[in-house]
């Protein structure tokens, strides 16, 4: 059984890596969830062996917690981690934006432009699998605008701190039903992109990452509170 499905050839455990981390992105396991490594083992049709060299990348990843004697669970943030994340984002992507808006080419320029043109598509919010392909296409493009930069170990990370809050903006696009004010700062981080300029591209970033924070941080604030 499969949690979420990939391309191209892989061995084993970086296989079980790959869906292990597709089902904790996706929202298939939620935070905090325990990980029963005998039943995900059994639904994988796989032993334990590659679970044991999955769960610990995935915990350097920030995405799972090993609990002594318990095992591991996804990892569960609270409002102050969630904001701290986000700032570490702006701040990673945002110099991997400078760079990236004054090195982009036409190719580049067109590539962003038709996953922004996706992203402005309808979603209906209350279907996993539209919003699923959204955050899919949404991955692609914030990819996209730093892959220019060349800069790696920036993606890197920027890539590792958007899957740890992807769970919990999933949760805020079903809590608001809407995806306006993202897809409007999409719209304006990809015009930033193709004029090339790299400073205005970073501060969009930054100013995107913000608002994504305040809305998820809202949006839970007043689910807590009904």
């Amino acid at each position: 059984m499969s949690y979420i499905g990939f391309a191209g050839p892989a061995s084993l455990p970086e296989t079980i890596y790959r869906e292990l981390r597709g089902a904790i992105v996706s929202g298939t396991f939620q935070p905090g969830q325990m990980l029963r490594q005998e039943e995900i083992a059994r639904k994988l049709g796989v032993s334990r062996a590659p679970l044991r060299e999955a769960l610990p990348r995935l915990e350097a990843e920030g995405l799972v917690i090993l609990h002594p004697r318990r095992g591991y669970s996804v990892v569960a943030l609270d409002d102050k981690e969630i904001k701290e994340i986000f700032d570490l984002r702006a701040l990673v992507e945002q110099e991997a934006a400078k760079v990236a808006g004054n090195s982009r080419n036409e190719d580049d320029i067109a590539h962003v432009r038709s996953l922004q043109e996706q992203l402005l598509e309808e979603v209906d919010v209350s279907k996993p699998v539209e919003v699923a392909r959204w955050f899919e296409i949404h991955s692609k493009f914030h990819e996209s605008l730093l892959a220019p930069s060349q800069l790696r170990h920036f993606m890197r990370m920027a890539a590792s701190l958007r899957a740890i809050v992807q769970p919990y903006i999933r949760v805020e696009i079903m809590l608001t039903r809407g995806l306006k004010q993202s897809q409007e700062e999409h719209l304006g981080l990809c015009d930033a992109f193709a004029k090339g300029d790299g400073e205005l591209l970073a501060l969009l970033i930054r100013q995107h990452c913000e608002h994504t924070a305040t809305r998820l941080l809202e949006g839970l604030a007043r689910e807590k509170e009904r």
